[in-house]
């Protein structure tokens, strides 16, 4: 069994996400965040929604321990579930 190894672009996507939603919730506007990121508010929007991942999910992408198939490509084609339990099974976390 490989070491766990996290995945750069996934962890870099997970923070941003949590920025932006952390400048949201002090008052700033999706439009101002997009523009000092640099992307259309569309994609700020989707990859916003990394924000909102369950814990065990986002522990996971911390410690590299996701399953292979739990990629920033992947979890933005198909955009996370509300409920946390339907995200765990939708992206491979077994029981």
């Amino acid at each position: 069994t490989p070491a766990p190894r996290p995945d750069p672009v996934l962890l870099k996507a997970l923070g941003a996400a949590h920025r932006w939603m952390e400048e949201l919730r002090t008052g700033d506007t999706l439009r101002a965040i997009a523009s000092r990121a640099g992307l259309d508010e569309a994609v700020l929007r989707k990859r916003g929604q990394l924000a909102f991942l369950s814990p065990r999910i986002q522990t996971a992408v911390l410690s590299g321990t996701q399953p292979c198939t739990l990629t920033l490509e992947r979890l933005i084609q198909d955009p996370p579930p509300l409920d946390w339990n339907d995200q765990e099974c939708l992206y491979g976390f077994s029981g």
